[in-house]
């Protein structure tokens, strides 16, 4: 992926943390966590939000996760 936004010490996924992609589709955005895609979405505000909100719930329960965002 180009242009990710991330922490900035970050430039690729973190082995052992479960990474969350929000990435441009034809079709408007998506989830994806590796090759698969978790949730389409119309738009990025709205899919950003929602894999943050699956990130924490993540974390909550003593899990790595990170959100990457394509640009």
């Amino acid at each position: 992926m180009t242009n990710i936004e991330c922490a900035p010490a970050c430039s690729a996924p973190t082995e052992g943390v479960i990474t969350f992609q929000v990435v441009k589709e034809p079709y408007g955005w998506a989830i994806r966590q590796g090759r698969q895609m978790m949730r389409p979405a119309w738009c990025k505000a709205f899919a950003v939000e929602e894999a943050q909100r699956m990130a924490d719930a993540l974390r909550r329960h003593g899990e790595l996760a990170e959100v990457w965002i394509e640009e």
